[in-house]
Order: structure tokens, then C-alpha cells, then sequence
């Protein structure tokens, strides 16, 4: 079924009939409790367990739950054995709250008070040794409801990993492999969405279900494909685009990314699978719950905007070259780690083989500086034999040259090409340009930038 924007928007609010989705804990205060704590999953289709790092009680991953333009209040505490750092990607909210850093030990914990300025489907998970906290499952959604009057669609949140598992069901430890780090990254052999193989959810047939997908593998791009049905499209990286059905093509998602969609099961079952090139794996089914005439849908339809500014195209603006090297035959042979430079081998001895402008990881000096209100074009030149999915923090850009082309947070650069992303420098602080690939940040690939206060 194919559904259309040329009806009228039918209302009226129902439950999703669905299995219940983990939710933070709420204080008398107003804080939602998020406790990363070890937890055993069931992630294989007979037996074994899982041990694994989350959030929340589990089993599936937690999903946090705000409104534009209100006050979010979160309480984090790290049952963990070390500390944790932590990012809210997508998120433009202040700098020194979207990065933390939650000690081990479950007090004191973290308190997070801000107000997100947009609506969407975002995320939350670690910035540093984000191969094995990753891996272990350690993420949960963000999605923030929006402010202004909104179709009352059902919502279900579904977030799709891969996991390097034993034939047990027990995670393969290789973290901090210097081949997978250099190479591909840890490809998992084990697909699950919302933490479980094959599920199954409930779909109200006659309504439109808003559909939120996180790919939050460590470095597999997904390639979702919806068999009988073609869902809407009306969301990508928590930002609002021009509603568009998917056809015959697989919504394609790389690590980190976001999309929402709407799907109504009329017609019948609709299976979720995931198109590997040389198989399609199905992942998960939903399931039509009673019957229902096609949803309306009005043919002017699309989500409210956000406040995000588009790059503007007069004015102040500021270039910036960005070179991205390493890897298998990706051209670095020596870069600046600690304030010092090493070669290849120095690097690998110290976890690193990747780099921005021959710098692995974060260091002293930033990767550029901009002032409040500016546009930086960042023109990136991918020098690797990897597609490399960029995440940029506080900030949405967008890719130059294209028309219409839509404001996101992160952007694939194919091997060997370059491209120019664009955005308005409106969130001062220091922010992080990363590579989602979980193995590539923490081998190198993360560079800090500026913006000053101080506005133009």
C-alpha cells in the first residue's frame, strides 16, 4: 500500500498495540532517571544469554520522551565499572550539557536541565570508547514531541543494532582491535530491533503509525526496505523534509542516523528487512491489529519546522578545508597525537590510525574557530577507502550544490570524493565534527571546533 499525501488528514488519537517500550523512572522533582547498568539479554532466537551494558531496566533500549520548547530534566548515574562519556547527537541545545561525563558509582549522579529548541527523533550514547560501549548496547532514544499542533499519530520507536556474537549469544571481546579499527570496523553477525530477533508489533489498521528508526550499529549502514508497503517519509535526522514515499528503494540509514516515517497496515502484515547486497535479512514484523479503511492524509502534509537556520549564501562566510586520511591504504603515514607528531606505527601503539587535517583526535588546538551567526562551508575531501558518515555536534548542515537538499547531522562522504556542507555557526561553545563510525572516533576521528559568543 502506498500512502498517499492527496487525502485528507483523518484525526483522532489512539494507543499503539505494541509490547511496552522501556521508559525512564520520573522523580517527585520532575527528573527522569537514566541509570546505565549492566543488564542479560535474550537476544538469540533459542537460548543464550547476553550480557550487556544499557540503559534503564531494559530489555529494550530506553526511550526518553520531552516536548519542544519545555524543560527537560534528566538525572544520569553510571552503575558501570568506569566512567562514561556521553553525547546528545542531533541535539542543538547548550554545550556544556550535551556532552557529559557521568563517573562511575551510583552517586553523585549527573543532572542535565535544558530546554530542546527541536522536535524530532535524536539520540543519546558515548563519545569516548564508543566501540564496546556501543557494542554492549549502551544508547537510547530521544524523542522530543513537538510544540505546535501535530497529528495525533500513533508512535513506536525502533531502534535497529547488529551484535558480534558467539555462538552462545555472548559478545565477541575483541575490543580495541587494530585491524577491525583500521579496517572496516566490527561488523556485527546478529540483527535485532528494539533488543529482540524478529519481533513482532501491533498496528492499528486505519491509522497512521509514526514510525522512529535508529541505525546504532557500530559501523553497518542499514538499508531498511518495508515489503508490502511504502511508507511516508517526513522526517531524517530529527529534522522535518518534504513528505516523500520510499518505492521500491531501501531507506538507507548509516550509523547514528534517524529516520520517521508513517505506515498504516490496511493492506495487510508489513515486514521489515534489511537489504545486504548479496541477501535481504528480515529483521521484524508488524503485524495489522482489526481493520480499517486507507488514513486520510492531507496533500499539503508536512511536520512543523524547526528553528534551525539554513546556511545563509550572503554575508559572512567562512571556508573551511577538512582532509580526511587513514585507515587501509588511506594515504596517512604520519599525524600529530598528544602534541606529537608519530608515525603510522606510533599511532597504531597508541589506538590510532585516522585523522582530520593530520591530527588523531581531539588535541589542544581546534579544528577551526567561527564567530556566533557565521556560515562555515566545510569542504571535506575523503581520502580514505571507506565511506565515512560524519556527525557534526550542536549543529544541522547541509550539502551545497544540491537543491533543496535537506538540513541533517550527518552526512556520508563516499571514498575518495569530497563534498561541501554548509551551516550557520549559531550555538557557541566547543563542539566535536566525528566520524559515526565507532572504531574511526575512537582511532581518530574527532576534532573539536569553536563558536564564540560573541555575535556578528
Amino acid at each position: 500500500m502506498q500512502v498517499s499525501r492527496r487525502r485528507f488528514l483523518a484525526g483522532g488519537a489512539a494507543l499503539l498495540a505494541c509490547p511496552r517500550l522501556a521508559m525512564a523512572a520520573q522523580t517527585a522533582d520532575g527528573f527522569q532517571e537514566i541509570a546505565a547498568a549492566p543488564a542479560s539479554l535474550s537476544l538469540l532466537d533459542q537460548g543464550g544469554e547476553t550480557k550487556a551494558w544499557i540503559f534503564g531496566a531494559g530489555p529494550e533500549p530506553l526511550v526518553i520522551r520531552a516536548r519542544q520548547g519545555e524543560e527537560l530534566k534528566l538525572r544520569f548515574s553510571n552503575r558501570l565499572p568506569e566512567e562514561i562519556w556521553l553525547h546528545f547527537f542531533g541535539v542543538r541545545g547548550p554545550s556544556e550539557l550535551m556532552t557529559l561525563n557521568v563517573p562511575p558509582g551510583a552517586n553523585p549522579a549527573v543532572d542535565c536541565v535544558f530546554t530542546p529548541p527541536d522536535a524530532g527523533t535524536f539520540w543519546i550514547g558515548p563519545v569516548a570508547d564508543a566501540s564496546r560501549l556501543r557494542d554492549m548496547g549502551l544508547y537510547a532514544m530521544l524523542v522530543v514531541e513537538e510544540a505546535a499542533s501535530a497529528p495525533a499519530f500513533a508512535d513506536l520507536a525502533l531502534v535497529l543494532d547488529d551484535w558480534k556474537l558467539d555462538d552462545s549469544g555472548a559478545i565477541e571481546g575483541n575490543f580495541g582491535d587494530a585491524e577491525a579499527m583500521v579496517g572496516e570496523g566490527r561488523l556485527g553477525n546478529w540483527f535485532t530491533v528494539a533488543s529482540r530477533y524478529r519481533p513482532r508489533f501491533k498496528l492499528k489498521a486505519g491509522q497512521f503509525t509514526r514510525l522512529r528508526l535508529l541505525n546504532a550499529a557500530d559501523v553497518r549502514s542499514m538499508g531498511v526496505l518495508f515489503k508490502g508497503h511504502d511508507p511516508l517519509l517526513i522526517a531524517l535526522d530529527g529534522q522535518p523534509i518534504t513528505p516523500r514515499n520510499l518505492g521500491d528503494k531501501a531507506l538507507l540509514l548509516a550509523p547514528g542516523q534517524r529516520a520517521d516515517l508513517l505506515a498504516s497496515p490496511e493492506d495487510g502484515d508489513i515486514t521489515l528487512a534489511l537489504d545486504l547486497f548479496e541477501d535481504v535479512v528480515e529483521i521484524a514484523y508488524l503485524t495489522r491489529d482489526g481493520t480499517g479503511a486507507a488514513p486520510a492524509i492531507a496533500a499539503d502534509f508536512a511536520l512543523p519546522g524547526n528553528p534551525a537556520l539554513l546556511p545563509g549564501v550572503t554575508g559572512a562566510i567562512r571556508n573551511v578545508a577538512v582532509v580526511i586520511e587513514g585507515g587501509i591504504k588511506g594515504g596517512l603515514k604520519t599525524a600529530k597525537f598528544a602534541g606529537q607528531v608519530m608515525d603510522l606505527r606510533g599511532l597504531l601503539e597508541h589506538g590510532k590510525g585516522w585523522a582530520f587535517n593530520g591530527v588523531a583526535g581531539p588535541s589542544g588546538e581546534a579544528l577551526f574557530a567561527a564567530v556566533k551567526g557565521e556560515t562555515v562551508v566545510l569542504a571535506i575531501q575523503n581520502r580514505t577507502a571507506f565511506a565515512q558518515p560524519l556527525h557534526l555536534h550542536g549543529h544541522v548542515w547541509q550539502e551545497v550544490g544540491v537543491d533543496q537538499a535537506p538540513l541533517r547531522d550527518t552526512a556520508v562522504i563516499a571514498a575518495g570524493k569530497s563534498m561541501n556542507l554548509a551551516f550557520v555557526a549559531d550555538n557557541p561553545g566547543t563542539w566535536a565534527l566525528q566520524s559515526l563510525v565507532a572504531e574511526r572516533a575512537d582511532g581518530g576521528l574527532m576534532a573539536a571546533f569553536q563558536v564564540n559568543g560573541a555575535a556578528l
